[in-house]
């Protein structure tokens, strides 16, 4: 199989006296999220990002300072349509969120505090008073910006992530997008492993073999594709589809008739940039997308803390 793919970075240990206390935060917020067993466990996998967040969230003066600044601006501009400053919010905050997942399934360890200035600013976009909403968005806005910029910057140099929720493909060296697209990933019953995976090779031109016995509702005749980047060792890939016109890619194709059997279909254009550009070992990202909180999208994750999936054969 292979390996993860970012090494784990080193994280400074609590106190002893601290422990215990960190310990019980955690167990509050996995009951609080409504997290199953294997839930808890994806999160701890990620470097326990709700207890270094807890610990190692306070911001600095500066930030403290620039955040204030943007809300006193923000307030002028929408003093008479503070639904607009929610929107403004909720769109950054779902942003944030989404990067922040990407981090911590790649385990950035400078996602803990960031992650954690985020939600301290989202749980006061409940409040009424345009004073209050001005803030959360300020700080959702700056901390959303700094979430994604240290992805470009602190992330791996090449990196493939993949939106199930907006079933998009997007591929960035050294912060510079390479490859925008919109895709079909696998369908409910097979659907695309979630995680940080890697592609272990490439093959081109390809014949995809239905794993399932003929006769199976899964099975498939063979089918060639042009090339096919693999990204596990269970017969996922990213692939063209010529049987699929490239107006039904996109939201809501993991559901329709051309969903995959767990590999991604992309237009033969951006395929083959990126059979070109993403050499073995180029992170894959798959990341649910929907704009929840980091720590619920974690808990999707469906491969093991080395990338290698836990469920059965994919395919097509």
């Amino acid at each position: 199989m292979f390996a993860s793919a970012s090494s784990l970075l080193s994280r400074r240990m609590a106190p002893p006296s601290l422990r215990p206390r960190r310990t019980l935060l955690i167990a509050v917020a996995i009951v609080a999220l409504g997290l199953s067993v294997p839930g808890a466990n994806a999160v701890a996998r990620n470097g326990q990002s709700l207890q270094n967040a807890t610990l190692e969230g306070a911001p600095s003066a500066a930030e403290d300072a620039a955040v204030q600044a943007e809300a006193t601006q923000l307030r002028a501009r929408y003093h008479g349509d503070p639904a607009a400053l929610v929107t403004s919010a909720q769109a950054a905050l779902s942003a944030g969120r989404n990067d922040a997942t990407i981090a911590f399934f790649l385990k950035r360890g400078w996602a803990d505090r960031l992650n954690a200035a985020l939600e301290r600013y989202a749980a006061m976009l409940g409040r009424a008073d345009i004073r209050s909403l001005a803030l959360a968005d300020a700080g959702i806005q700056h901390y959303a910006t700094q979430l994604h910029a240290s992805l470009m910057q602190s992330g791996p140099a090449r990196l493939i992530t993949i939106s199930l929720q907006a079933q998009r493909l997007t591929a960035y060296d050294r912060g510079r997008v390479v490859v925008d697209t919109l895709v079909t990933t696998g369908r409910p019953a097979l659907a695309t492993d979630v995680g940080a995976m890697q592609i272990t090779r490439k093959d081109s031109p390809w014949t995809m073999r239905s794993p399932w016995p003929k006769g199976s509702p899964e099975w498939y005749p063979d089918t060639p594709v042009r090339m096919v980047l693999w990204f596990t060792e269970n017969g996922e890939g990213l692939h063209d589809a010529s049987w699929q016109p490239d107006a039904t890619l996109g939201p809501g194709s993991q559901n329709g008739p051309f969903a995959s059997h767990g590999c991604v279909h992309l237009p033969l254009p951006a395929v083959t940039t990126l059979f070109q550009w993403a050499p073995i070992g180029t992170p894959v990202v798959v990341y649910p997308g929907d704009g929840s909180a980091a720590a619920t999208q974690v808990a999707q994750q469906t491969v093991d803390a080395a990338g290698n999936p836990l469920g059965g054969p994919r395919g097509d």
